[in-house]
């Protein structure tokens, strides 16, 4: 039975430990971020206002009690101690249609809270897509840089047992020391890179990652480029899906119905009520009292305010100024987001491009260097030339990731634009 245990529990030591995918931590820091929380209670206070938008419609219903002593009789014969109870409804018939202007300017306001959290997710998914594609450029950079640091060390050693014998010159070799040495501040700079993309990636995912967390990534997602987005259909989208357009849209309804509602002041109001008041004559309630008095009343009154100081006046013209201020925001924004995914879509064919002629490159780069160091073997070949293919193989292996990584990340700017990441809420666009 130890056996047993003992095996069980190497077993488990033993298990490779769970690759983090892209799309895991994209729904952990949705679920995290101080963002995406801070977000959700705002919209949350957006519906709350809904509710409050109704309570108009509803009576008001109030209760008091007041208690009162005199040191002396009063001259209506009052008993110095006297209380009374009271008990009141009351319900706005008329204004002017405010409140029904306000209540649908508080539900547009509820809607363009959710756009807003929807907006925010997008947000926060498409920072984690390029946090994560920090490592993975960092970690290839830092592959590329230790193999040029290994071809150096190799190419050195080469050229110093040549330069024992006296077949080259000592300029040569220090020529290749020089590169090495190079090769080596390139290769410590590129393994910081790597501590700094995992600090930004725990940001973005709203934690630290642990060493065998950022040890066991999964970077499978980059064996294959993404689909290509249509110019032409991306624009739509973009122009229909993306939440901060939908959002100022139903801020500029709210806008116009709260436009509306100021215009309400302009009319009279019709109020009704219900009073109902038991008053004690000769002592408190609590106590003996023998005379007491009821009174019921039903009130209607209609008011309607003829000058208040111009304060109606400014009420609507703020009103009017806001709404045509959150028009022009719309059709800025509209133009801008226009204009990003343009130039997203210019950047994103550039990469392709850039990716066909750095894959092509790097071919060429690794063959000029075999057939390089085959013509220095032979002696044909100088150190310099071995020096250039070795920069040659390196910069094409840059070239490649650099390229590579530009078109996933104008792919994720692509998404978010055109609200494309899965954000796990049935009320969110993907």
């Amino acid at each position: 039975m130890k056996r047993l245990l003992v095996l069980a529990a190497l077993c488990l030591v033993a298990s490779p430990l769970h690759a983090l995918s892209l799309s895991e931590l994209q729904q952990e820091a949705l679920a995290e971020r101080h963002a995406v929380k801070a977000s959700e209670a705002t919209a949350a206070i957006a519906e709350k206002k809904v509710q409050e938008a109704r309570s108009p419609f509803l009576p008001s219903v109030d209760v008091g009690y007041e208690a009162n002593r005199y040191n002396h009789d009063t001259i209506t014969e009052i008993r110095e101690k006297n209380d009374g109870f009271t008990g009141s409804i009351a319900l706005n018939v008329f204004s002017g249609f405010k409140d029904a202007y306000s209540l649908k300017a508080a539900r547009f306001g509820a809607e363009a809270g959710q756009l807003d959290l929807a907006s925010t997710r997008q947000d926060v998914s498409q920072n984690v897509a390029l946090a994560f594609l920090g490592v993975y450029r960092s970690r290839q950079n830092l592959t590329v840089a230790q193999d040029s640091v290994r071809l150096y060390k190799d190419r050195y050693r080469e050229m110093e047992l040549k330069y024992n014998v006296g077949v080259l010159k000592k300029r040569d070799l220090l020529t290749v020391k020089v590169e090495l040495d190079n090769a080596v501040q390139t290769e410590r700079r590129t393994l910081a890179n790597i501590t700094a993309s995992l600090n930004t990636l725990a940001l973005a995912v709203g934690r630290p990652l642990t060493k065998a967390e950022a040890d066991a990534l999964d970077f499978s997602v980059f064996t294959e480029l993404p689909m290509v987005m249509d110019a032409a259909e991306g624009k739509s989208d973009l122009l229909a899906r993306n939440s901060q357009i939908l959002s100022l849209k139903e801020t500029l309804s709210g806008a116009g119905m709260t436009k509306k509602a100021a215009r309400a002041a302009y009319m009279p109001r019709l109020d009704l009520s219900a009073t109902y008041t038991s008053r004690y004559l000769d002592d408190y309630s609590f106590g003996s009292s023998e005379v007491n008095g009821d009174d019921v009343r039903l009130t209607a009154s209609v008011t309607m305010n003829l000058f208040d100081g111009l304060k109606k006046e400014s009420t609507l013209s703020q009103a009017s100024l806001n709404e045509a201020a959150l028009r022009h925001q719309l059709r800025e924004l509209e133009n801008s987001l226009s204009t990003d995914f343009d130039n997203a879509v210019l950047d994103r064919d550039v990469a392709i491009d850039n990716l066909a002629v750095a894959r092509s490159g790097l071919a060429e780069a690794e063959e000029n260097l075999r057939v390089t160091d085959l013509a220095f073997e032979q002696g044909v070949a100088t150190s310099t030339e071995v020096l250039d293919a070795i920069f040659s193989l390196s910069r094409a292996r840059f070239n490649n990731i650099s390229a590579l990584t530009d078109v996933f990340a104008t792919h994720y700017t692509l998404l978010r634009l055109t609200e494309g990441f899965e954000t796990g809420k049935s009320g969110n666009r993907s």
